[in-house]
């Protein structure tokens, strides 16, 4: 409900703070006193459209803030916007910019246009809301039935469940079937790619080897002219190793005399056995080289087989392990596609028996509800009205296979035609309230607000009228601006608008809390001034 509702700045209102009651609020005045101003403030600060224009001084700007506080059926559903008891929304407008707030956080106006789907409604004579959008019929029929069918409301949640599984296999499937050919024809690749690998059967450290070993043979005349000279120097007759020979023999004698060359004698001796080592590794090594020119040609080839290959895909080992983890993928998605038919045939049969039952309930619950909306009409003085919730089948959506819509006729000689197409002012505002009437008990939407709803109306009709409001206003909060003293003593809270005849025309309002000040509204309006005619009219009205 709305607690409070602060204007400032705005069209003809310089400031206004009102403060509200639950159930039923009625706001009074003279033609162009400023009680649709007021309407286009809420309405403004709830996501309307607006022009800079709206601003009454120019040097400063415009702002409409408005509280609401919520029952626990509120917050339910307002659960996705995370909201507590107590929301604040505002909207600053200045001749360059506007600026949205919720509970002191600026947000987008779509945001909020969400957010009013489930706080307030306005009906006035161009403009309605929830209750005429088609796009909402299903939503308040569901509600109705969830109210009064236990299964209903299990089944539909596990329908939304199904329904969203069944789309994402749908689409999954239509993208794999999308990239059918393109997968077969890369899979074909890839195959093609992993053999010209594996074929090729490059091991680690295998291009290294291949490098040292293209080395030997590249510069074998070389590689045996150096080795042989080193063998010759050191192991010939009269070479190096000939020479330490002879002198260990000429250290081992003086160890002989000194037992401190031991030591001496022992690093001589093992340096003159690894020369030896060495000039007989270098005479075989040097034995053993020979020209293998097939050999050469081998190395060559393979080299060359790896450098092609290092071209083509980079790093041989890496692109390998890609290709193969690439076709484990895509053939991982083939191998799931019969999986997926599966689990989307078994999906579409329980879809189809459960938006068959939803189905069935709905056509059950709307010819209720239209027996009761058309009682609500037979009270509201519209003695020949129809009215029926329509249901067609559809393709399967979100929310079943049900296309629905509300259908209303108010006279004999027409055809039920869609509600948003009921054109007399007058009867469109009984046939809305007597809708918001009938689901005000399960309706998301937690006030409501009729602008001028006794146009066209009078006389029984608005007696009529007057005992719905009060009726609807027992379960959700009301707003009703009026000419008709009859709607008006109904009121819980009772607004008197009114402009100041000051320098500069203001719109003001005041609550008007004794009963003498409400006995001299009724009165007023009733005869449109105060006399005891009217005060003693206004006085029965305020008994009844």
């Amino acid at each position: 409900m709305i607690k409070s509702v602060l204007i400032k700045n705005f069209i003809l209102i310089d400031e206004l703070f009102l403060e509200f009651e639950n159930g039923f609020n009625v706001l009074t005045g003279e033609t162009g006193a400023g009680k649709s101003i007021i309407l286009k403030a809420i309405d403004t600060v709830m996501g309307a459209r607006v022009h800079k224009d709206v601003i009454f001084n120019k040097e400063k700007p415009a702002l409409v803030e408005i509280t609401f506080l919520h029952s626990k059926k509120d917050l339910q559903n307002l659960k996705d916007f995370d909201l507590t008891e107590e929301t604040v929304i505002s909207r600053e407008i200045t001749p360059n910019s506007q600026k949205i707030r919720l509970n002191g956080a600026l947000v987008n106006l779509e945001t909020i246009k969400e957010l009013r789907e489930y706080l307030l409604d306005i009906h006035s004579q161009n403009q309605s809301y929830t209750y005429v959008l088609p796009k909402y019929h299903i939503e308040l029929l569901d509600a109705y039935c969830k109210n009064s069918d236990s299964d209903f409301s299990k089944n539909l949640l596990v329908y939304e469940q199904s329904y969203k599984e069944f789309s994402d296999v749908s689409k999954k499937l239509a993208m794999l079937k999308e990239n059918n050919s393109k997968n077969l024809q890369e899979i074909d690749f890839l195959k093609f790619q992993i053999n010209e690998l594996d074929s090729a059967a490059v091991y680690e450290g295998e291009e290294e080897e291949l490098n040292r070993e293209l080395d030997v043979l590249s510069n074998i005349q070389s590689l045996k002219e150096m080795t042989y000279g080193l063998y010759y120097s050191l192991g010939a007759d009269d070479g190096v190793c000939d020479a330490l020979s002879k002198m260990k023999a000429l250290l081992s004698s003086a160890v002989g005399y000194d037992k401190k060359l031991e030591e001496v004698e022992s690093a001589f001796i093992e340096a003159h056995e690894n020369l030896k080592f060495c000039s007989d590794f270098l005479r075989e090594y040097s034995q053993n080289l020979e020209d293998n020119p097939q050999r050469l040609n081998e190395v060559n080839e393979r080299l060359s087989l790896i450098l092609k290959l290092k071209r083509k895909y980079g790093d041989i080992f890496e692109a390998r392990e890609n290709f193969g983890r690439k076709l484990s993928e895509i053939e991982g998605d083939f191998s799931s596609f019969d999986e997926l038919e599966s689990r989307q045939a078994q999906l579409e049969k329980e879809i189809d028996s459960l938006s068959k039952k939803l189905s069935s309930v709905r056509k059950e619950r709307a010819q209720e509800l239209s027996e009761m909306i058309v009682k609500e009409l037979r009270k509201l003085e519209l003695p020949k009205a129809e009215f029926e919730i329509r249901i067609l089948e559809k393709q399967p959506d979100t929310k079943g296979i049900d296309d629905v819509e509300f259908l209303i006729s108010t006279n004999v000689s027409s055809n039920l035609a869609p509600l948003a197409k009921v054109a007399s002012g007058g009867e469109i505002s009984r046939v809305m309230l007597a809708i918001k009437t009938v689901f005000a008990k399960v309706d998301m939407v937690s006030t409501i607000i009729f602008d001028e709803i006794d146009t066209g109306v009078s006389g029984k009709a608005s007696n009529a009228l007057a005992d719905e409001i009060s009726k609807l206003s027992q379960d959700i909060q009301v707003f009703a601006i009026t000419h008709q003293p009859i709607i008006a003593a109904r009121a819980n809270a009772h607004f008197r608008i009114s402009k100041s005849q000051d320098s500069v025309t203001k719109v003001c309002a005041k609550k008007l809390e004794s009963e003498e000040e409400k006995l001299e509204a009724i009165a007023s309006l009733a005869s449109g001034e105060v006399n005891s005619i009217s005060v003693s009219f206004a006085k029965e009205l305020l008994k009844s």
